[in-house]
């Protein structure tokens, strides 16, 4: 019998003008215990997107607007690389060894004379983000004339974001394990990823890397497969829980 996993993550919901936090579970795989080491490398970014230093661009001012405040497209990177280590630690398949965290502990020990020693790493993940797209379509039905409660608003925001992963042995830099992941808001299928009630949603705690909630799902809909994929490919034999498949559209829209 294929067992879900009770893994979760708190979320914030904005119901008119309530604010509920509730729980949502994280679609990760859940291993019995940890196999390897590894090291999560901050992901860089070769979309076209952070190419452009030109924030007046038509085509990126949304993806500025989104970003503002989050470290801009330069920041992207950092937030998923945050998102992956948390979706990785969600699974307990791995053991992660955070090198920054051990020069801060390293210089504060060395003042009692005592040593951090971090284990050895068996893998390093490092990532490319080659896509990172944002549109908007769609606005105020009749111009913004309709007398009932103003406009009845139909603007939707459309996202998509792809990245390269590869796992790397440190001893020889030999490429263990690639792939490529994609997804756009418009096919994520995952419950994690919806505000529900047509309210705001806000994830913090590492989960989101900007203000827009169709950013942040297709960013969250990637990293869930990585670290699936990873668990998969590594740690197999430990594995002893799987996520519920996702719901198809045409269910969702049956229920």
């Amino acid at each position: 019998m294929r067992k879900i996993l009770s893994a979760t993550l708190l979320l914030t919901v904005v119901f008119g003008n309530e604010t509920k936090t509730v729980e949502r579970q994280i679609p990760v795989v859940k291993c019995s215990e940890p196999t390897y080491s590894v090291m999560v490398m901050e992901f860089d970014c070769k979309a076209n997107s952070c190419q452009d230093a030109n924030p007046g661009n038509p085509k990126l001012s949304l993806i500025y607007e989104a970003l503002a405040g989050t470290g801009g497209v330069k920041g992207v990177g950092k937030g998923l690389t945050t998102m992956l280590t948390n979706a990785l630690k969600a699974t307990n398949c791995f053991r992660i060894v955070d090198l920054e965290q051990y020069e801060k502990m390293k210089k504060l020990l060395e003042a009692t004379g005592q040593q951090v020693k971090p284990p050895k790493v068996d893998y390093m993940i490092t990532g490319s983000i080659t896509a990172l797209e944002l549109e908007r379509s769609g606005g105020a039905l009749g111009g913004g004339l309709i007398p009932v409660l103003g406009a009845i608003n139909i603007r939707k925001d459309m996202a998509k974001l792809g990245v390269d992963v590869n796992v790397i042995k440190p001893e020889t830099l030999e490429i263990a394990y690639s792939n490529s992941f994609d997804a756009t808001s418009e096919k994520s299928s995952w419950g994690l990823f919806g505000a529900g009630a047509g309210g705001g949603f806000g994830a913090g705690g590492g989960w989101s890397i900007s203000k827009n909630l169709s950013l942040d799902m297709v960013a969250r809909d990637v990293i869930v497969q990585i670290a699936n994929s990873l668990a998969e490919k590594l740690a197999s034999n430990k594995i002893v829980e799987r996520p519920a498949p996702p719901k198809k559209q045409e269910d969702k829209e049956q229920e």
